[in-house]
């Protein structure tokens, strides 16, 4: 009881300290410590989007969405699990009208900022996922619908960071990388660029940025892409002004990826940080669906008994063999399943 008082109190002050920097700062900033996400900081994503296919003489979603369970933290990391063609284990995906499919193929997983930012340097250190077929990606999103004229208008402030890019034979590559400015949906309203960025699976962590001026009397407006900190690409075209929510995440696109064939992969992430500019061509958000799109499932990492708490009991309960089926909560490696390991990393977590 007195290590646990004393690992509270700690808490408490990291907690303090922690608060204080970001204020005082401006930064934004997660290492992913710990076994679950900062739920002040984080949205996790329960959502599809990609397109459609059309099997058995019906139209359905193509990929299997995003969803809560391919999201976790390990040893510091954030790590998205793509799974592919080939994958065959519990995990369902979900489909564009919030039903669940029957297997998990295709589906991917994806978090975003509770907070909007706009003019900033947005960077994370990162390593993408090998295969192709999957899209590990960073952008920002923006999204309005108005309907005060005779015709809908759509506005889509986003900036993006996709791989794989596109080879000089238009050809699927992860040496290429996707750099994308939009305003709206339409094909006049975006601009994209495929530069080479060097061997992205080399197996090493890599850096990977955006520097995004809205303009003022010292900034031209523009989006500058850094990869390892070397500028490879500056867009002065479609460039945002509305403040968005930072994206992370592995989905899978129709088509232009390439062919998912494989089991699972990760996309990992160290950290994430936003450095904002605040330049006057700054303008806030007003989004038209800012509170969908979020998980409906309770999974808290390490809270096997469902008590909203992590702690011993939560140990005993997978070392007692006491959780049946799938349980997400339990599933702290991500492995699919409820063991020993699972029970050691809820362990290291309450006292290192």
């Amino acid at each position: 009881m007195k290590i646990s008082g004393k690992i509270l109190m700690l808490i408490i002050i990291l907690s303090m300290v922690s608060v204080t920097y970001a204020n005082d700062t401006d930064v934004f900033y997660d290492d992913f410590s710990g076994l679950d996400l900062d739920r002040s900081k984080w949205l996790t994503a329960e959502k599809n989007w990609g397109g459609t296919v059309i099997e058995d003489g019906k139209t359905v979603d193509y990929n299997g969405g995003v969803i809560a369970e391919n999201v976790h933290l390990q040893d510091g990391k954030l790590i998205f699990t793509g799974c592919g063609n080939f994958y065959e284990e519990s995990k369902k995906g979900i489909n564009r009208n919030g039903t669940y499919r029957d297997n998990g193929k295709r589906c991917g997983g994806a978090i975003a900022t509770s907070d909007y930012f706009a003019s900033g340097s947005y960077e994370i250190y990162a390593k993408i996922s090998p295969e192709l077929g999957c899209c590990s990606a960073m952008w920002t999103f923006e999204y309005e619908e108005d309907y005060s004229g005779d015709e809908l208008k759509v506005t889509n402030h986003e900036i993006d960071i996709e791989f794989p890019g596109r080879d000089e034979n238009n050809e699927p590559s992860l040496s290429n990388c996707l750099c994308t400015t939009w305003v709206g949906e339409g094909e006049d309203e975006h601009k994209t660029a495929s530069p080479y960025c060097g061997d992205q699976t080399d197996g090493k962590f890599h850096t990977y940025r955006f520097d995004w001026h809205t303009g003022d009397e010292d900034q031209v407006p523009r989006v500058e892409y850094y990869f390892d900190d070397e500028l490879v690409y500056t867009s002065y075209e479609y460039v945002p002004t509305n403040a968005g929510r930072l994206w992370l995440g592995l989905w899978f696109p129709r088509y232009w990826a390439g062919t998912p064939d494989f089991d699972k992969t990760n996309f990992e992430i160290d950290y994430v940080k936003i450095t904002p500019f605040h330049e006057k061509g700054d303008r806030e958000q007003n989004e038209s669906y800012p509170d969908s799109g979020w998980r409906r499932n309770n999974i808290v990492r390490g809270d096997v008994n469902g008590d909203n708490s992590v702690d011993l009991r939560d140990v005993i309960a997978i070392e007692k063999k006491n959780v049946t089926g799938y349980n997400a909560n339990a599933d702290v490696n991500d492995d699919e399943k409820s063991d020993s390991k699972d029970a050691g990393m809820i362990l290291k977590s309450l006292f290192y």
